[in-house]
């Protein structure tokens, strides 16, 4: 007894001081995986600030007849009339729009078409208070529905919906007291692309107005958006590096092809007389390099004409709240301030008419640059990520379901075994050679009822068991931590303290399925070599004599002795699927840099 005490432990520690060893190797091996897996760019501080001429965002020209300031029409001087049509676009689709005009004003004054953000936008819902403040100082409006059959999560083409929005701006031109050539676009968001789609293919429009446009390309965009919300949501830095690994793998072969969008071919097209307007509480855009990409584009195409404004105001350029929610008023300067503009444009007030600094408002402070590259790594899609979390739960399922069979087989031999042939204290080896399967001693690695005999060493057993557990917990603890701290970002909740714990009990977790693996890899040799060694030690005359024989008892019996206890391809196949689906776990958490 002492004896087999003294085995056990020292057995116990050969198999920690082992597994220490190998988990040290993984660690180092998981994290330069994780390092040749990931993109080579980072998220990085934006430092390209722009200081505003004057915190009043006011828009005024000189009169260019009197050399004085030029008297506009300004908010509220007309009423205003709705008038709701139907617009035909390609492919018999018909979508309704809302016509404001001010009652009274000019034969050649000028109109402004607006054009959606993203998500739904109904005519009746979108651009109301705003269109309908142009309309009273003037300018007659045009606010379509947007186009949602051909629109979606997944796929959105800028181009024609740029191709549809053309159709309202022919209507908007020939309305009855519009001057066609003074008919212009406004645009938010999403919108904006659209927008310099739509100037590229009409170079005759007259002006452009663009809100909180994205600029860059979607992927580029979403990353200093996403950076942004996770680090007003309070999530560690180590989070926040998941961004460029998520933002970086390719996406066409499930959709989000929009999110390459060529933003930069198009805004050559901005030749025309141009707004640009910024929340500075909007950190979702870049506020502030992508205003210098827009007047940069607009200057190489020989347009000096750019108006730049920031207002403390969020996204929709409304106050109350950082976050777009409904019913927030505009920032109250900003219809008259549009208003202004549009009427000083339409007068032809040139880049050397204003009497107002061009770039004015409140002082921005974009601190994340959007990247100019987000070269993918070695993985380099979203697909390749997606068949690894699937291939790891399918494994581990095919584990599980094999070892509910084999238990079952188990069962099933066992109730055989009443019928006289394997019960227990019948069916003992005989003694006499332990080389030989008449003569192997009875004993704890062998017994002498081989349907008694556990298939798996109980360390081993309990290794893969671990394991799989673990591989499946990992994976899905951490994706389900991802999607909280995303949708904890959009909503702009900050809980520093929940995050940080969070993530620290998923890299801890991470570290345990390192140690685990480490374990399994160290129990699966051990096996090996032992059975190895018993299996050199049995005479293989015996093997052939069970072979003829075909006795169900016999082959049992010279099964364990030839070294393998039972162990036929349903245990290898469970085993192997136990260390591929831990594998894979371990190579994704490697790739979200848990172990860089």
């Amino acid at each position: 007894m002492v004896a087999g005490v003294r085995a056990l432990i020292r057995r116990t520690m050969t198999t920690v001081a082992a597994t220490a060893v190998v988990s040290v190797a993984l660690f180092m091996m998981l994290g330069a995986l994780g390092h040749a897996l990931a993109p080579k760019w980072q998220v990085r501080p934006f430092a390209d600030h722009i200081v505003p001429a004057t915190s009043d965002t006011t828009i005024q020209a000189k009169d260019r007849a009197t050399g004085g300031a030029l008297s506009t029409p300004q908010e509220g001087a007309y009423r205003t009339k709705e008038t709701h049509i139907t617009v035909k676009l390609d492919g018999g689709v018909t979508v309704n729009a809302i016509v404001r005009e001010p009652i009274g004003a000019p034969n050649d004054h000028p109109a402004c078409l607006f054009l959606h953000g993203s998500g739904t936008g109904k005519s009746s819902e979108a651009y109301g208070d705003v269109a309908g403040a142009m309309a009273s100082a003037g300018i007659t409006t045009l606010v379509p529905d947007k186009r949602l059959d051909n629109y979606t999560m997944l796929n959105r083409d800028y181009v024609s919906s740029a191709r549809d929005y053309a159709k309202s701006l022919a209507i908007l031109r020939s309305w009855p007291g519009v001057d066609a050539s003074k008919t212009g676009l406004y645009a938010e968001s999403e919108g904006t692309w659209i927008a310099t789609v739509l100037t590229t293919e009409h170079p005759e429009i007259a002006f452009a107005i663009l809100t909180s446009p994205p600029v860059v390309s979607g992927r580029r965009q979403m990353t200093l958006a996403a950076t942004n919300y996770l680090a007003d949501a309070g999530a560690p830095d180590a989070v926040k590096r998941l961004i460029p690994r998520i933002t970086s793998l390719g996406t066409r072969h499930i959709g989000l092809a929009y999110a390459d969008f060529d933003a930069a071919k198009y805004r050559r097209s901005l030749t025309m007389p141009l707004l640009i307007n910024y929340g500075v509480r909007d950190d979702a855009m870049p506020v502030e390099q992508g205003a210098r990409l827009l007047i940069r584009a607009a200057n190489k195409a020989g347009n000096t004409n750019v108006t730049l404004r920031y207002y403390d105001a969020n996204h929709q350029l409304r106050t109350g709240s950082n976050k777009t929610v409904p019913e927030l008023p505009l920032e109250r300067h900003y219809t008259h301030d549009l208003e202004d503009w549009v009427n000083a444009v339409a007068d032809g007030t040139g880049a050397s008419d204003w009497t107002t600094p061009m770039t004015a408002g409140a002082r921005p402070d974009q601190k994340i640059a959007a990247p100019t590259s987000t070269k993918p790594g070695l993985v380099s899609s979203l697909d390749e990520v997606i068949a690894a979390i699937a291939g790891c739960l399918l494994f581990a399922a095919l584990a599980t379901v094999g070892s509910l069979m084999l238990l079952g087989a188990g069962l099933t031999r066992r109730l055989r075994s009443g019928d006289g042939f394997g019960r227990t204290g019948s069916s003992r080896m005989p003694a006499g050679n332990p080389n030989t399967a008449e003569g192997l001693a009875c004993g704890p690695r062998n017994p002498c009822n081989p349907l008694e005999t556990r298939r798996f060493p109980t360390a081993l057993r309990a290794a893969l068991s671990v394991n799989v557990v673990l591989a499946v917990g990992t994976t899905c603890v951490f994706l389900a931590y991802l999607v909280t701290v995303i949708r904890d970002a959009i909503a702009l909740t900050s809980d520093s303290t929940l995050l940080a714990r969070n993530w620290n009990f998923v890299a801890s977790a991470a570290r345990l399925g390192v140690v685990a693996f480490a374990w399994l890899a160290v129990e699966l040799v051990a096996t090996f070599l032992e059975r190895r060694h018993t299996k050199d030690g049995v005479s293989k005359a015996n093997t052939s004599k069970a072979v003829t024989e075909k006795g169900h008892r016999a082959m049992t019996e010279i099964r364990y002795v030839n070294g393998k206890a039972g162990i036929g391809s349903g245990h290898v196949a469970v085993a192997t699927f136990v260390v591929s689906s831990a594998a894979l776990s371990l190579a994704l958490l490697a790739f979200w840099g848990l172990f860089v």
